[in-house]
Formats: C-alpha cells, sequence, structure tokens
C-alpha cells in the first residue's frame, strides 16, 4: 500500500523501503493519503486518524493489528551520495508530533543522520523554556546512529538541540542543510553550521549511499479529533554533488 510521487525533481514513494508500518511503533502507519503537493509545488505531510488493519510477524506468529493514526512520509526511490542537501520547511503544528528530515544507509542500517527531528509536547508546539536562555528554544534535535567496528555495536552520538532563535519553526520557513562528506559531516539551520559529526566518527559513514527520508509522525497514539490534525509542508529538497 503506497503510491509513487514525483517532487522537486526525484522520485519518491510514500512509505519505508521496508514497509508501512513499524513493529516498535504499531499506533501509527505510513498512509500514502497523508502526502500531496499543492498548486505551489510545495509538499504536505499530514496526520490522520484512518484506522486501517495490517498483518504482521511477532515471533513465530503472524498478527492482524489494527494502527490508528495514519502518518505522511516519503521515501526516496534513488540512492543519494556526497553533496550537500537541504529543504526549507514550516513545522506541523499539534500535539505530540514528531517531524523530520533523515537518511539513512542504502546498504544497511545503521549509519543514519538526522538533520533534525521535532518534538511536540501536550502545549502542540515547540518551544521550550531555560533560565539560561531567556529567549527559550525550540525542540529540534539532531543525531547520528552508526555500529561500531570494534564492538559490532549499534551506538548513536547524543541528540543535540541546537535551534535559538526568534523565528518560530512551525510559523516561518526555515532551511535545514546537510553537508556529507568523506571528510566531514556538518548540520546547517538557516545557513549556521550547528553540528559537526567528530572526525574519529567518520570512517562509520564512509561510502554509504543513502535513503533520503521525510516525515510527519506521532511519538505515541494521539486523539485525533479533526481528519487532518496536523501539515508538514515542505518547500523543496535540494542535493547538490560536492
Amino acid at each position: 500500500m503506497h503510491k509513487t510521487i514525483n517532487w522537486s525533481g526525484y522520485e519518491w514513494i510514500t512509505r519505508e523501503r521496508w514497509g508501512n508500518v513499524h513493529a516498535d511503533k504499531l499506533y501509527c502507519y505510513y498512509n500514502p493519503s497523508c502526502v500531496f503537493i499543492d498548486n505551489y509545488k510545495y509538499l504536505h505531510l499530514l496526520t490522520k486518524k484512518e484506522p486501517k488493519k495490517f498483518k504482521i510477524r511477532q515471533g513465530d506468529q503472524q498478527t492482524v493489528i489494527e494502527s490508528p493514526i495514519g502518518v505522511g512520509l516519503i521515501s526516496s526511490k534513488e540512492k543519494f551520495g556526497y553533496g550537500y542537501y537541504e529543504i526549507e520547511a514550516k513545522l506541523p503544528l499539534g500535539e505530540n508530533l514528531w517531524p523530520a528530515f533523515w537518511m539513512w544507509s542504502w546498504e544497511g542500517w545503521p549509519p543514519e543522520i538526522d538533520v533534525f527531528e521535532g518534538y511536540t509536547d501536550n502545549r502542540k508546539g515547540y518551544l521550550k523554556f531555560n533560565r539560561f536562555n531567556p529567549f527559550g528554544f525550540y525542540n529540534l534535535n539532531s543525531n547520528f546512529h552508526y555500529k561500531d567496528i570494534k564492538t559490532s555495536k549499534n551506538a548513536n552520538v547524543k541528540a543535540k538541540t541546537h535551534f535559538f532563535g526568534f523565528k518560530n519553526p512551525a510559523t516561518n520557513f526555515i532551511k535545514y542543510g546537510l553537508k556529507y562528506l568523506e571528510d566531514e559531516i556538518t548540520i546547517f539551520y538557516n545557513g549556521k553550521a550547528v553540528r559537526s559529526l567528530p572526525k574519529d566518527l567518520l570512517q562509520y559513514f564512509k561510502g554509504h549511499s543513502m535513503n533520503v527520508i521525510i516525515n510527519n509522525h506521532v511519538t505515541k497514539e494521539v486523539d485525533v479529533t479533526k481528519e487532518n490534525y496536523s501539515d508538514f509542508i515542505i518547500k523543496n529538497f535540494k542535493h547538490e554533488p560536492l
């Protein structure tokens, strides 16, 4: 259950490459009706209360489950390599949302690069307050996942919040960028470099082709009372080989 769309010069599918529902997040699924392109060629990723049943395997048994919430997601059909990646987007408003712009290796997970993951709370916004920063900051995090060659165990570089400023990412279009090179991985917010992967960890990402994903999401089951509960709007996506 998915469809293929053409947007920003590339083809995308409306679910993850491996399927429509995540075994650890059965409260939502990837719903193609939560993805559309408007007259301005902007991409919209919604969340919607539209229960659907799925057959999943749990251990040796196949089980039928009903997932209550559909979320919008697009996954690239093209393998991307080194270069600069960017979207310009306005984040969705709603309770317990989890929009993201990220990528993981075509060769297998990990590695994974999360350019940003946004989190709302029950107040339906991203603003968090900190006494050390009187202007507040927004709950947008970057993260890196990799497999340690020495231990063969999955690891991650601790998620880090970067988004300071007066522009609310839910009411303004913000540019989120990534420079992915053999000798540098750097994340940019509105043209400003906010984080670089430590040099000693670059070896875990070297040479991987990337599957690019943009999604709306929820962190848990929420009481979706409206058909269209939230709207993640993305003006464009670009990849410039470097």
